[in-house]
């Protein structure tokens, strides 16, 4: 088999399985890694060529040589505090990665990152924007992306905004919380299957090639979006302090003009009001 062929991903939880299903549909080999058994099973089950794969902190590092016989490696795997072995195993993985890869059939690397790596300047930040996280996740974004540019291999950064999609539905987060700071505030977000469907075109096309923003081009104030989250869900409703300080819009100007995507969840309070529940 060509390694060029296939893709392998680095993590197979809420967005790796549905986008390794969909570039199974869509004709590609795919590889898969999990950090637990049961999962490996499940995995295995649907069809999906996988491998355990587990990072700590305290541990050795493992071989990646069968994950990474492939000429595409995207990485899905989240930085978590709550995640085992919390930001440590985080490093470990990315330094696992950038240690093998040089070694490896990889020739090219997308990379799940965050919109959180940009400020709030109370502006619209496109991908020329200055980054200057402000969260120790943040923070471990940018350090990653630092480290991954370093490789000698063709390195994708796909920055997303805040998830939203199945089991992820974000009527409770804020639901009966009261004097809710920033309430006038845009949201960037972007819905699951957008974010497929970005992943999707930058690996078809060739010239795709270092960063690129990911959030729905429709932005409405948190106490807008939130409340009625929640009154989909019916759930309590929260209480947003109705001011605006400490925002940002984040602009996905290369997707749309370079890559032609279209987003399918383009109005988010169009989303909510189409849930069903």
């Amino acid at each position: 088999m060509n390694e060029k062929s296939i893709i392998s991903l680095l993590g197979c939880g809420w967005l790796g399985f549905p986008l390794a299903t969909c570039l199974i549909s869509r004709g590609y080999d795919v590889k898969t890694s999990t950090t637990s058994t049961e999962k490996l099973d499940i995995l295995t089950g649907a069809g999906i060529d996988s491998y355990l794969v587990q990072f700590s902190g305290g541990a050795p590092a493992p071989d990646l040589k069968k994950i990474l016989d492939a000429g595409t490696l995207i990485i899905t795997i989240p930085p978590g505090r709550k995640a085992p072995g919390g930001f440590d195993s985080y490093r470990q993985m990315i330094q696992t990665v950038c240690k093998q890869v040089p070694a490896s059939a990889i020739s090219r690397i997308v990379f799940i990152s965050s919109t959180s790596v940009y400020p709030d300047t109370n502006t619209t930040l496109d991908e020329d924007a200055d980054i200057a996280p402000a969260t120790e996740s943040g923070k471990l974004m940018a350090e990653t992306e630092a480290l991954l540019a370093l490789l000698p291999v063709k390195v994708i950064i796909l920055r997303l905004a805040g998830l939203i999609g199945p089991q992820r539905m974000p009527g409770k987060f804020f639901s009966g919380k009261t004097k809710i700071p920033n309430g006038l505030a845009p949201v960037n977000l972007i819905h699951r299957d957008d974010v497929i469907g970005v992943v999707q075109r930058l690996i078809e096309n060739e010239d795709a090639s270092g960063i690129y923003n990911a959030c729905a081009p429709s932005h409405p104030t948190r106490n807008e979006f939130y409340t009625l989250a929640a009154q989909k869900e019916d759930l309590t409703l929260p209480d947003f302090t109705l001011e605006k300080n400490h925002w940002k819009i984040v602009a996905s100007k290369r997707v749309e003009k370079e890559l032609g995507f279209k987003f399918e969840f383009p109005s988010l309070m169009q989303f909510l009001r189409n849930y069903q529940g």
